[in-house]
């Protein structure tokens, strides 16, 4: 993880006197160019590779199953050989779908063709998502009006000001147990609950904010929109309950629920370790602006060079990617490469391992506090790693 100094040197970025204009010359033009021709031929390819998993599996359990296969091996071997290339197929198809996923985010940015009607039509259902993305994005950063990633304050939790004899463990529960088993919840209902409810991530949301609702406030401008994408989403339900009573409770969970919590885990991944770590700075007030906000966001390396392909870029250069999110996938290293270049110790980029980023982030960030323009998280001793402003 960058060092302490170098995250307050990146929540200084504006000092420099650094625009958005200045930002985007340091680009090749080339970068914001977007291919229909390209995109689809990208999602056809992989659409076809998620088609071949699911038939790959399919096939094998049935082989493995049949007379055979026990002709060759015992029953002991076979029940392992089987449950195996499932438990593969699980994590493989669970990266597949959260392909699918980059695809829609990317249809948000008007990113996948230059064409919105285009986007609109390959992203859909999408369009509730879509506008709670755009306000993160446009405020990303700003304590109190960001929707994704708004850090809990002191008064929040109902923690007193702080006090030398003050026991915070009287707020936080630090049994590692307990601690991992909200993380492991956390990790399979997160997105979920975002969904369901914004306050779940945006603690000074007074009122529900349902992405189902179309009559939710943050919504009602665009009602008609929303409906359409409940309807998309009853129309797959729909699909998925025909699957049931074709094939079986067991078949759909095996081919389609369990890579579809595997995809839940990842987005929560990804964009959790994106927004979060003890180094990164929040803003309030005069403090705050977009290239600040969007600095404040961490490039990592999951999984490598095949996390790239199934996450779309995004996932490995998402600071380029806040400045600029119409720039395609395929063109973010680039830019980010050139972006690197010019702004120097103010790209802020982690090697750290992903679990162990997690874990560091998820014990350590705890709350901010309610006074200050420049903030950092506090940990459950109430210790931040930087100083506030």
């Amino acid at each position: 993880m960058p060092t302490e100094n170098s995250c307050v040197t990146t929540s200084k970025l504006t000092a420099t006197g650094r625009s958005m204009a200045e930002l985007k010359a340091v680009i090749p033009a080339r970068c914001f160019k977007r291919n229909l021709r390209t995109s689809v031929m990208y999602l056809m390819r992989n659409v076809s590779i998620s088609a071949g998993a699911f038939c790959i599996a399919l096939s094998l359990d049935h082989f493995l199953r049949g007379p055979s296969a026990l002709s060759y091996l015992s029953i002991l071997w076979a029940n392992i050989f089987r449950w195996t290339s499932w438990i593969f197929y699980w994590w493989f198809q669970g990266l597949m779908f959260v392909n699918f996923w980059a695809y829609g985010h990317e249809c948000t940015h008007n990113a996948l063709s230059p064409f919105r009607r285009v986007d609109d039509t390959i992203g859909t259902p999408y369009y509730s998502w879509q506008m709670s993305h755009v306000i993160h994005h446009s405020h990303r950063g700003h304590a109190e009006k960001d929707v994704s990633f708004v850090p809990p304050t002191r008064s929040d939790l109902k923690i007193p000001r702080h006090e030398d004899t003050m026991e915070y463990s009287d707020f936080f529960e630090d049994a590692p147990f307990f601690t991992l088993g909200k993380l492991i919840l956390r990790q399979q209902i997160g997105y979920l609950a975002f969904l369901i409810d914004l306050r779940t991530t945006s603690p000074k949301t007074e009122s529900l904010v349902c992405h189902f609702l179309p009559s939710s406030t943050m919504f009602r401008h665009r009602y008609k929109d929303v409906v359409l994408s409940d309807m998309g989403i009853l129309v797959m339900g729909g699909l998925l309950f025909y699957a049931t009573q074709s094939f079986g409770i067991i078949w759909l969970i095996k081919t389609y629920g369990i890579p579809w919590v595997a995809l839940n885990n990842w987005i929560v991944l990804i964009t959790y370790l994106h927004h979060t770590a003890p180094e990164i700075p929040y803003y309030r007030g005069k403090a705050w602006n977009f290239q600040r906000g969007a600095l404040s966001t961490v490039d990592r390396n999951p999984l490598g060079r095949l996390g790239q392909c199934f996450f779309l870029d995004a996932g490995h250069f998402h600071v380029v990617h806040h400045l600029f999110p119409q720039i395609p996938w395929y063109h973010l290293e680039e830019a980010t490469n050139h972006l690197k270049a010019f702004i120097g110790d103010y790209y802020v980029y982690s090697d750290e391992p992903i679990l162990k980023a997690l874990w560091r982030s998820f014990t350590e960030c705890q709350f901010v506090e309610d006074e200050g323009e420049v903030l950092f998280y506090r940990n459950a001793k109430g210790k931040a790693r930087a100083k506030d402003q």
